[in-house]
């Protein structure tokens, strides 16, 4: 073993000295990492899981930073009650309601049957938020401050996929000008934007939301239920009444 002297003028001579074995205690084995081992098991990373959590951070920045009206004291938050407002434009109880009344007070067989197909369609919105909510089972992410009354699970937007769904009905069944039209795209866009304002969902769910929203309404096509059909459900079921 070199003496401290001889170790010192070989540092004073420019030559660096050999490095020595690992110290370890008698009885167990050496407790320095091997050289490299922290990057190597970093690179050992599927690229897929690394990029999926620089997206998921990207995106709960953005969120935060989006989240404006989330509280009274917020940035925004003098405007959360016109946001609150807008959101309310999307909520199931209004969009049942108004169908149900165009409905009660139809008056041509075209008439009722878009009204009856429109509450078929939301009722499809609903039913799918909830099973993909019960599949999916992504919790609040706590960032903002949430009200009772709010579900569990916060994946997708209800509102934003009702808009989506909605404002594509509207698009493909009416016979609206061009103005409308942009209209109602600009609406179903602000509805998703509202939800990340509010604080209440993350950018990328609510793009998810209004995706999901967009093809629900290719099943509502291809499930479309026309007057005559309708007509002759309901003589069955009436029919099966009257003999009960």
């Amino acid at each position: 073993m070199p003496s401290p002297g001889a170790r010192r003028s070989s540092w004073v001579n420019g030559s660096r000295p050999e490095p020595g074995p690992c110290p370890r205690r008698r009885g167990s084995s050496c407790s320095c990492p091997a050289g490299g081992a922290l990057s190597a098991r970093r690179l050992s990373q599927p690229f897929t899981a690394v990029a999926l959590r620089s997206l998921l951070a990207v995106d709960l920045w953005l969120s935060r930073r989006l989240g404006v009206c989330a509280a009274e004291d917020s940035l925004l938050g003098g405007i959360r009650p016109l946001v609150k407002l807008l959101e309310l434009s999307a909520h199931r109880t209004p969009w049942i309601s108004t169908a149900a009344y165009l409905l009660l007070t139809s008056r041509t067989a075209e008439e009722q049957e878009f009204t009856i197909n429109l509450l078929l369609a939301l009722l499809l919105d609903h039913i799918m938020v909830g099973v993909v909510r019960a599949l999916v089972r992504y919790r609040r992410s706590g960032m903002f401050p949430t009200f009772p009354s709010h579900p569990r699970y916060s994946f997708p937007s209800a509102h934003a996929t009702r808009a989506a769904m909605c404002a594509r009905f509207l698009h493909a069944r009416l016979l609206l000008e061009a103005p409308v039209q942009a209209l109602l795209l600009v609406w179903a866009a602000l509805m998703g934007l509202c939800q990340v304002l509010l604080g209440q969902h993350n950018v990328s769910g609510v793009t998810l939301a209004l995706a999901l929203g967009y093809c629900q309404y290719s099943l509502v096509e291809r499930c479309w239920l026309p007057i005559d059909r309708l007509q002759d459900v309901l003589l069955t079921l009436l029919g099966d009444g009257q003999d009960t």
